[in-house]
């Protein structure tokens, strides 16, 4: 499977994707507030409605970020004896509601870096929709 040559490798998009930089131009900009993306790229304009499906891709990191460094590590507190069966409940309930709230703005940035991972010829600067960007 040849791709024409990239000038946004999906190296580049990775990299600025963990970072929550924008995949095209590589500034900040994505996010209109903490629960949601801008309709474009504060820098370059970029289009992110394409993206179709992020807030239901959030849910999906959200879960597995939640088990792995919430939910887990409360349940081996509570096998060894460091905290209750009801403080481990409490923790667990109000710990991942807060871990959520917390990464989210992360989680939108890395579902936008996933779509463009999977089709980095959308990009507008690698000659998918409006313009050049960068």
């Amino acid at each position: 499977m040849d791709e024409p040559d990239l000038k946004v490798t999906r190296g580049d998009i990775i990299a600025r994707g963990l970072l929550c930089h924008c995949p095209n131009c590589g500034r900040r900009g994505l996010l209109a507030s903490w629960f949601r993306l801008g309709k474009a790229c504060a820098s370059c304009g970029m289009d992110l409605a394409r993206s179709a499906g992020i807030y239901s891709g959030t849910t999906s990191i959200g879960y597995v970020a939640a088990i792995l460094f919430v939910i887990i590590p409360i349940c081996f507190l509570v096998t060894a004896k460091v905290l209750s069966v009801t403080a481990g409940v409490l923790l667990g309930i109000f710990g991942t509601f807060g871990f959520i709230v917390l990464i989210y703005p992360v989680m939108l940035c890395w579902m936008v870096m996933a779509y463009h991972v999977a089709m980095p010829g959308e990009l507008p600067v690698n000659g998918g929709g409006q313009g050049q960007g960068e």
